[in-house]
């Protein structure tokens, strides 16, 4: 019987539809990629005091810390995939915002995450030095830029990411991440907002704390706005240690301000790596900035670090306050990728 006007009308927009609906569904994929281009492989997480989690990609591998999620959530910031906690394993995708990375979340809304530490995956040989190179000083050898960061200012311990310990050691939410939790005797800056019970009944409030923390108990400004409030912390309260992130006055600036960062360059230069550390801004030598895997000129002394870009005739130095250095065949982080085989096997 032949199909009748109304049938092959029906079949014409149910295969429109489906048309349309794949097509749909092919951009919004294509979207997503675009806002998002980078992709990575979640290796390992630590909830202590704070959710960190170490991301490898075909390069590179981050150490990131979650801060800003969508909604109130009781308890400290967890970043979630696909409405679930990120866990070991997970292939995620995200995009690069100076010290920020942003991960799609469910409504359309994303995820951030502070960028703690990126570094090489695998570290190539280090040229020779070149003739010349040592013209600005006797002092000066050829270095690369292995590992770029951030921390908060006065820490002395920074827990690079490919050092495979880094995320599992006790420590590294406290003393090598510079935050520590609140106590009754031990009181912090809280480094974000803190979600109260008022101390007068009510609802939950979230708040941005207006001095320090201890106890439990936080003085705040509602983040929806009117008049302070006093309440009990409903989960751990993070933040850095009162009078343990100096920068010349009390912690938070003395007007309720939150902690210092300040970012930090991983430079191996000779049979050293040195953990250096710059100021507010991305380290830079002339205003040209200082990126992951750049060649530089490196010139230690006591202290401090000399680093220039090449030994023409005028060429400036920049001064970097060294925090730390280690002899190349200790640091273990500098031989082996995250997976741990060595750096030369490394894809």
């Amino acid at each position: 019987m032949p199909r009748t006007p109304r049938s092959l009308s029906f079949f014409r927009v149910v295969l429109s539809s489906l048309l349309a609906f794949s097509a749909l569904s092919s951009w919004a994929k294509d979207k997503e990629a675009a806002g998002y281009p980078l992709s990575g492989k979640v290796l390992s997480i630590s909830s202590k005091n704070a959710h960190f989690y170490q991301i490898a990609t075909d390069s590179k591998v981050y150490l990131m810390m979650c801060e800003k999620v969508g909604g109130f959530r009781f308890g400290l910031p967890e970043c979630k995939l696909n409405d679930k906690p990120i866990a070991a394993g997970d292939a995620v995708q995200f995009r690069v915002d100076g010290d920020w990375a942003y991960m799609p979340a469910a409504k359309g809304k994303e995820e951030g995450l502070r960028i703690l530490t990126t570094e090489l995956k695998a570290i190539p040989p280090l040229e020779p030095s070149a003739a010349g190179d040592s013209a600005k000083g006797a002092g000066d050898e050829r270095g690369m830029v292995i590992g770029t960061g951030i921390h908060i200012k006065g820490q002395k311990r920074v827990g690079w990411s490919t050092d495979p310990s880094a995320v599992n050691r006790p420590a590294f939410g406290g003393g090598a991440s510079g935050i520590a939790m609140a106590t009754p005797s031990a009181p912090v800056m809280a480094t974000g907002p803190v979600m109260a019970i008022p101390v007068t009944g009510g609802a939950p409030v979230m708040v941005t704390p207006a001095g320090p923390t201890g106890g439990g108990m936080v003085m705040g400004i509602p983040v929806t706005g009117g008049p302070p409030v006093m309440g009990m912390a409903t989960g751990p309260v993070m933040g850095v240690p009162v009078g343990g992130a100096r920068t010349g006055a009390p912690v938070g600036g003395g007007g309720g301000g939150g902690p210092v960062w300040v970012h930090l360059l991983r430079v191996r230069s000779g049979d050293k790596i040195y953990q250096l550390e710059c100021g507010t801004k991305p380290c830079d030598v002339n205003k040209k900035e200082i990126e992951l895997g750049d060649t530089i000129l490196v010139r230690a002394e006591k202290k401090w670090a000399y680093l220039s870009f090449g030994n023409e005739s005028g060429v400036k130095e920049q001064k970097f306050r060294i925090l730390g250095e280690t002899d190349e065949d200790e640091a273990t982080d500098a031989k082996k990728s995250p997976d741990g085989k060595p750096a030369s096997d490394a894809k």
